[in-house]
């Protein structure tokens, strides 16, 4: 691996080490020097080598994963949209509008009226799609090795191969179903540059990590499942379902949490049209 390659993944593996921290915390104030200090980086190159590699400031990407995260929970849950507004770091209903309409071209009012384009879009077709059957269970917290794939959706077939290349060799493969696949956005909300998507394989306590992937956990918590069958491609209309089929009906308020993927089957042994994939969408608590 040449010089240039190996410190590319050094700073991306600490870079993502920040972004876990952030994710985790991201109501707590931000302190860069800390940041920058459990990235073994000078407070001045954390600065220019985050904007690097994500295209965007410390605080440009604070702010904008705590609008995200409004924007979907002024969709997904009823909570008074002051309460939205300070959670995300605003002091006032009218500096969260502000930023709102800068972001997203609607007040937040109006987006909350505005029905999801896809999910408008699947409306018109959901009678001629197989219902899903949903379960809710409670999920134990699971620790993964993982590697964050950032941009559209196109190139996440070969990044899935590399991720199960490495698992094979590791061992970690020959597990029942150990791979998860995480995703934090939704394409109406993040641009589709910026959209975050984690392959997580599943792995032991006494697991130590390599420079190219990280340690993670997917969270314990209640899950409405549905089991997507068919090719990966068609997943979109499983989460649809559940989150605009059963949901409404369910008297589970949905949660602003990550969709977590559960592939059940290999694609390497199975045909795409018999391929399982369990859809877990965080239940509010």
């Amino acid at each position: 691996m040449s010089l240039r390659r190996a410190t590319l993944e050094d700073y991306e593996r600490r870079i993502l080490r920040v972004q876990q921290h952030l994710e985790a915390h991201l109501d707590e104030p931000i302190t860069p020097a800390e940041l920058a200090r459990a990235a073994h980086f000078s407070l001045h190159h954390f600065h220019r080598i985050f904007r690097a590699l994500l295209g965007e400031t410390l605080m440009q990407h604070v702010r904008r994963l705590r609008l995200e995260r409004a924007a979907r929970q002024v969709r997904s849950s009823k909570d008074r949209l002051l309460e939205v507004a300070l959670e995300a770091g605003y002091e006032s209903h009218e500096a969260f509008t502000r930023a709102f309409v800068d972001r997203f071209g609607i007040t937040p009012s109006e987006y909350r009226a505005e029905p999801s384009h896809r999910l408008a879009a699947w409306e018109r077709r959901r009678d001629d799609l197989p219902s899903i059957e949903v379960s809710v269970r409670k999920q134990p917290a699971l620790r993964v090795a993982y590697r964050r794939h950032r941009g559209g959706y196109a190139t996440i077939h070969e990044f899935w191969r590399n991720m199960m290349t490495w698992a094979g060799d590791r061992g970690l493969a020959d597990a029942s179903a150990p791979f998860y696949g995480v995703c934090p956005d939704d394409p109406e909300v993040t641009a589709e540059a910026q959209l975050r998507f984690d392959a997580c394989v599943r792995v032991e306590s006494h697991f130590e990590p390599d420079a190219t992937v990280a340690i993670g956990q997917i969270p314990a918590g209640t899950y409405a499942i549905g089991v997507h069958v068919g090719p990966f491609e068609h997943l979109a209309e499983t989460y649809l379902d559940v989150i605009g089929r059963w949901f409404p009906s369910s008297g589970y308020e949905l949660s602003a949490a990550p969709v977590v993927e559960h592939y059940l089957d290999d694609p390497a042994t199975v045909a795409p049209s018999e391929l399982r994939t369990e859809i877990w969408v965080r239940v509010a608590e």
